[in-house]
């Protein structure tokens, strides 16, 4: 079982953060009452245009206004404590919220960031530029974004995986966080250059042997994945289909009904990292169960 220290969540004391924070406290209980950091942020920017706007007394105003957010992260704390008995520390700070959410979980070697979706759900229009987003660019540490009210501990998992690297730590992470759930190891496969081919005037039977080939080769390539994944204790299944990753992605979620999706965390470049990787921020946008992302010094951090 993964054993971790420190596990930070962020909330803005909504009601939908109360997702994140539910969840964030039952791994932390599930992964050996790791301690739990509940973080929220009063944005800088907000305070500052609040002081511009008050005549009178602004400075009382803003220690209402932390007192205030002070006396609710107390009784969360509490409330998450009593309930799945393990220590929880309340965490105020000022700034912007991704930046400190980040700094904060780098202080204390987190080794897993939870976050709420906001709204219930992802619309894609919010999405680029959302506190989530820019904690997901900024950190290279395993963050959860949750979008469903937690029942239970994770029963089904899928892992999308390309055979990389950052494919092996994702399914490293899921085998790690949720050794009893059921997990299926998802590959989409594609013909390279088929419409080139078709255009070429290559054969339907043609191509539908390079299919054939191409699909033999990933279903070798699944095995080889597996067979090193450590993944011998685990239900385990397996899934190999032809289709752009997001449309196969897309597809199996919905019929499968996952209540994970650990993805892994492409990007070398700083373009690739603004970006997330196409395939991870379709999935993010597209699901609706919660969605970890694993990045490349994820299991250094647990």
């Amino acid at each position: 079982m993964l054993t971790m220290k420190r596990i930070a969540v962020g909330t803005d004391l909504s009601w939908y953060a109360s997702r994140a924070e539910t969840r964030a406290a039952m791994l932390a209980r599930e992964l050996g009452s790791a301690e739990l950091d509940l973080v929220h942020v009063i944005g800088s920017l907000a305070l500052e245009s609040l002081r511009h706007l008050l005549t009178q007394l602004p400075e009382q105003t803003e220690r209402r206004l932390i007192d205030s957010a002070k006396e609710q992260m107390a009784g969360i704390a509490h409330r998450l404590a009593e309930k799945h008995g393990i220590p929880v520390t309340a965490i105020l700070e000022i700034g912007r919220a991704h930046s400190e959410i980040a700094r904060h979980a780098e202080a204390i070697d987190a080794g897993l960031v939870v976050l709420g979706a906001h709204g219930g759900s992802f619309v894609r229009e919010l999405f680029l530029g959302s506190t989530a987003e820019k904690v997901l660019r900024k950190l290279s540490r395993p963050v959860l974004i949750v979008k469903r009210e937690p029942q239970a501990p994770y029963q089904r998992i899928l892992v999308p995986v390309d055979f990389s690297e950052p494919s092996r730590r994702a399914m490293e992470f899921a085998l790690r966080i949720a050794p009893h759930a059921h997990i299926t190891v998802l590959h989409a496969f594609e013909v390279p250059y088929e419409a080139k081919l078709r255009f070429s005037g290559a054969s339907d039977e043609a191509i539908r042997a390079y299919r054939a080939e191409a699909e033999a080769q990933a279903d070798r390539a699944m095995q080889q994945f597996i067979s090193t994944s450590g993944a011998t204790a685990s239900p385990l299944s397996d899934i190999v289909e032809f289709g752009t990753a997001p449309a196969v992605i897309r597809g199996k979620a919905e019929v499968l009904e996952p209540d994970l999706i650990v993805m892994g965390k492409h990007g070398q470049s700083a373009w690739e990292d603004m970006l997330l990787g196409s395939v991870t921020k379709q999935v993010i946008l597209d699901a609706s169960c919660d969605v970890l992302v694993v990045s490349e010094d994820s299991l250094k951090a647990v």
